[in-house]
C-alpha cells in the first residue's frame, strides 16, 4: 500500500507521467496498411451500418412482340393480383401460347370454361363473342350465358400470366409434357359467387388436360394461379405417374 502512494504522489508530480497515462488509455492508432477488420456494427444500434433493399427476382421478357406475350414484362408472377391494363381484350378462344424462351413450340391454351354459370348451369366450355361485344356471351354446347365484366378479368388475369409463365416455364412442368401429360391447357373459372364447382387449384383432367384455374370468391375478389403452384402442381404430377424430378443446374 505505503509503494502505492509513492509511486502515485511521484506519478502526479511528472508532466510527461501524465501525458503517458493518457496516451496508454487512448485506442491505439491504425498503421498504414494495417488489415485489421473492424468491429462489426451493432444491428441494435439505429445509427450503424446501412440496410439494403430485399432482392428481387427479374421476370422474364419476352423474345415476342405481341401485345398478349408482352403485357406483363415485369410483373411479380407469385403476386396475388396482376394488373392487365396494358393487356388486350381476352379473345373469343384462347390463342395458342409459345412455350419455352427460343418460342418454337407453342401450346394449346384450350377454351374459356366456367364452374357454374350465371343461371345456375355446371361445367360449361366454349367461346365467346367477339371482343366488341357487350356484353359478351359464352357460347357452348347447349347453350349460351352472359359474362359480366369481373369474369372476364378474372379469366384475362389468369390467361395472361399463364401466356407469361409459360415463356419460362418450370422445369418440372416441361418434363411432365415431355413425358406426354399434361399438353394443353382450359381456361376454367371457379365463380363463388355463382355457386361452389370443386376446383379452388390448378388440376389435372385425365392424362392431357391441365385446368388452369382462377377463382372469383364469394367477396368478389379474383385469385389468379401463381407460378410457384404450377411448379407445386407439376411436381405433384410427376410424382404420381412415378417420373423422376428434373434434377436442379
Amino acid at each position: 500500500m505505503k509503494k502505492f502512494i509513492v509511486a502515485l504522489s511521484a506519478c502526479l508530480s511528472l508532466t510527461a507521467c501524465t501525458q503517458e497515462t493518457v496516451k496508454q488509455g487512448a485506442p491505439a492508432p491504425t498503421a498504414p496498411g494495417d488489415t485489421t477488420p473492424a468491429a462489426p456494427a451493432d444491428p441494435t444500434d439505429p445509427g450503424s451500418g446501412t440496410t439494403d433493399p430485399p432482392a428481387t427476382t427479374p421476370q422474364p421478357t419476352s423474345n415476342s412482340t405481341s401485345p398478349e406475350d408482352r403485357c406483363l414484362d415485369g410483373q411479380d408472377l407469385n403476386a396475388a393480383d396482376v394488373d392487365i391494363k396494358a393487356c388486350p381484350a381476352i379473345p373469343a378462344s384462347p390463342a395458342d401460347g409459345p412455350v419455352g424462351k427460343e418460342m418454337k413450340e407453342k401450346i394449346s391454351l384450350g377454351a374459356w370454361e366456367i364452374g357454374t354459370t350465371a343461371n345456375g348451369e355446371v361445367y360449361k366450355y366454349g367461346k365467346l363473342s367477339a371482343p366488341n361485344t357487350d356484353p359478351r356471351i359464352l357460347t357452348f354446347d347447349t347453350g349460351t350465358v352472359a359474362v359480366n365484366k369481373q369474369n372476364l378479368d378474372c379469366w384475362a388475369k389468369g390467361y395472361y400470366r399463364l401466356r407469361k409463365i409459360l415463356q419460362d416455364p418450370p422445369a418440372e412442368y416441361m418434363a411432365l409434357r415431355k413425358a406426354g401429360f399434361q399438353y394443353r391447357f382450359f381456361q376454367f373459372q371457379t365463380d363463388l359467387r355463382n355457386g361452389p364447382t370443386g376446383y379452388k387449384a390448378i388440376s389435372s383432367f385425365e392424362d392431357h388436360l391441365v385446368k388452369w384455374v382462377t377463382v372469383i370468391t364469394a367477396q368478389g375478389v379474383c385469385q389468379p394461379p401463381t407460378l410457384d403452384k404450377f411448379r407445386d402442381y407439376s411436381k405433384n404430377e410427376l410424382k404420381k405417374r412415378g417420373l423422376p424430378l428434373p434434377t436442379s443446374g
